[in-house]
């Protein structure tokens, strides 16, 4: 019982700190920010089980989404994510949403049923978000068709966001 407990209590203090940044977060609060070209990669589990890298995806655009489905915030943002999922899938762009605190089980069956088509990954102790500096939900990362981390995004997007950020690399 004493070892269980000493896992659950890091795990803890990350689902508090970000439950208390999701509540905070406003559509108008953050700025994107620009970052510097940096060769980015992780490894987590697809909702089988199986280990997935981000390199997998290299020679596509890859947008990866941070989320929670208690996080009322990025449940808003999905049917935004999915629509420019839909609209840019045949243009080179991935989406991933990278589920960050639920069951797997949960997370799946809160995609299904609201029908969203992208890949969705998991970690659910978060370790991925803790490992890029990243300290709230919903967050979003961009990452050019050669691993680079060009753009990243705390708080929830719109599709204007979306299409200033995303598109150019588009082109």
């Amino acid at each position: 019982m004493g070892r269980r407990f000493l896992y659950f209590i890091p795990v803890m203090l990350l689902l508090a700190g970000l439950l208390a940044a999701c509540g905070s977060m406003t559509p108008s609060a953050p700025e994107p920010t620009q970052t510097p070209a940096r060769s980015i990669d992780f490894t987590v589990n697809d909702l089988e089980g199986n280990k997935v890298e981000l390199s997998s995806l290299r020679g596509q655009v890859v947008l990866v989404n941070f989320w929670a489905t208690w996080c009322t915030p990025c449940k808003e943002e999905m049917p935004i994510l999915e629509e420019f999922y839909q609209a840019h899938k045949d243009e080179n762009f991935t989406l991933v949403g990278l589920n960050v605190s639920d069951d797997v089980e949960d997370a799946a069956e809160y995609i299904t049923r609201n029908g969203y088509s992208f890949t969705i990954w998991s970690d659910p102790p978060g370790n991925t978000m803790i490992d890029l500096g990243i300290r709230g939900l919903p967050a979003s990362i961009l990452v050019d068709t050669e691993g680079n981390l060009r753009w990243y995004w705390l708080g929830p997007v719109t599709g204007e966001i979306l299409d200033q950020e995303i598109l150019p690399y588009l082109k």
